[in-house]
């Protein structure tokens, strides 16, 4: 397919012949767009940013400063395959975040979902799959094989581990870290401790309060009675299976590979029911 450069490219950006952009694509100065690159309706390109193909990006994203989308994987088994990253709409990547591409021993791409925001210095590894509506914070480094699921936060200087999975509406606290998965809805802290519920991040999404209380006693028959996990998550069932929010936690946990973290037991239940 030719390539298609409008008056918005500046003059002093290096755009590949294989690269395809959308008529009204922003491309600030001393960017480079290297092999492979589509690029859709609407999106801006920051001095100085980087994006290397197969890269596919939809409509409305923002390229910060100095970021670079699409590099080969940190790998020892990479052997140049052409392998990718895919991007949804509505993304922002601030200045200097790095997206990495897949590997042949894994899915093979990187997928970013819409309206995400990664911050400054924010970093995705291979293979990663990001849903819609995430926060990824300053400095926050996300391994190869990560999968973050919709609206969760990844705080400050955070770090998780290749193969972690990280719930739906699940928040790692600023200099946090995991070698485990964090089911939807857990507030996680330090290194893998669990210390709560992510309230905040419930009632913003308009969460109810019958179903956060619902999710309050999940998280006090699994994390505080002592329970092993499967007799846990049976008693979780049985009394509040029928809240989807409480099956959607369930579930997660029951499809861990990895397994979950504990929780901390120097907290008292500022998460019960009073």
């Amino acid at each position: 397919m030719a390539l298609m450069i409008s008056e918005m490219v500046h003059a002093t950006a290096i755009i590949d012949p294989e690269a395809v952009l959308a008529a009204d694509v922003q491309v600030g100065p001393y960017a480079i767009i290297e092999g492979a690159v589509h690029i859709g309706p609407g999106c801006v390109v920051e001095a100085h940013a980087c994006l290397c193909g197969p890269l596919v990006m939809g409509r409305n994203n923002v390229v910060g400063h100095g970021a670079v989308l699409g590099k080969g994987p940190q790998h020892r088994g990479y052997r140049d395959e052409p392998t990718g990253v895919r991007i949804g709409d509505h993304n922002v990547f601030r200045e200097f975040v790095t997206i990495h591409r897949g590997t042949a021993q894994g899915a093979g791409e990187t997928v970013v979902g819409d309206h995400n925001l990664f911050m400054c210095s924010s970093h995705l590894g291979h293979d990663v799959r990001v849903g819609d509506h995430c926060t990824v914070v300053n400095n926050a480094l996300v391994a190869g094989h990560v999968t973050l699921n919709d609206a969760c936060i990844l705080s400050g200087n955070t770090a998780v581990q290749q193969r972690v999975r990280v719930g739906r509406l699940a928040m790692l606290g600023g200099m946090g870290s995991s070698s485990k998965d964090i089911p939807p809805f857990i507030l996680q802290q330090g290194y893998n401790c669990v210390t709560g519920l992510n309230l905040v991040g419930l009632r913003r999404a308009g969460v109810s309060n019958q179903t956060i209380n619902a999710l309050r006693q999940a998280f006090r028959i699994l994390y505080r009675e002592g329970r092993t996990i499967s007799a846990a998550l049976d008693r979780i069932a049985a009394d509040f299976g029928e809240t989807a929010e409480v099956a959607e936690f369930l579930d997660f946990i029951r499809n861990s590979k990895i397994g979950i973290n504990p929780a901390r037991s120097s907290d008292r239940e500022n998460y019960d029911i009073n």
